[in-house]
């Protein structure tokens, strides 16, 4: 089995497929871009195009990037051979993806409720966090926790005796 990582580029909107078997699963290229320096020094960039397939639990937020999102995809390559419309043989390279994951810094991606694309950047916090921020000690209410603050050293966003629940990393 081989299996691969790809950090690459949509070519254009996520499709909803079948099988013959008539399971759904959503169907998408990849455009990786590989730069080098041949012997002369002279740079060549090379694109190869991946059809990748993703089915299961990463179907709905497959859907959900737009042409041009920056993705990485792991999953399993499978190669084939055949021949082209100009009788030119060629090879198709398919991924069938485990993992799926937007790297863009604002994905574009589409909502259900408003019926269009919008931006969203990462997903938003759970909501029993929101608002809560380690750099300054916490929420509004002080610390985060629901709680006012215990110490004027609280308030300003603890000492050096801090929670480690209150790391960002």
């Amino acid at each position: 089995m081989l299996r691969v990582t790809l950090l690459g580029n949509l070519g254009a909107d996520p499709e909803a497929r079948y099988t013959q078997k008539g399971t759904q699963f959503v169907q998408f290229r990849v455009a990786v871009n590989q730069v080098r320096f041949g012997a002369d020094g002279e740079r060549q960039e090379n694109t190869e195009w991946f059809r990748v397939r993703v089915s299961g639990r990463q179907m709905d937020f497959a859907q959900r990037l737009g042409k041009g999102s920056r993705v990485l995809v792991i999953g399993r390559l499978d190669i084939s051979h055949y021949l082209g419309k100009d009788g030119e043989s060629r090879i198709g390279y398919d991924v069938y993806a485990d993992d799926v994951q937007s790297m863009s810094a604002a994905a574009r991606v589409f909502s259900a409720e408003a019926g269009g694309p919008e931006a969203e950047a990462e997903p938003a916090a759970e909501p029993a966090l929101a608002g809560v921020s380690s750099l300054n000690g916490g929420a509004a209410s002080g610390n985060g926790r629901g709680r006012a603050p215990r110490s004027e050293s609280d308030a300003r966003g603890g000492a050096a005796g801090e929670d480690l629940e209150d790391l960002p990393f």
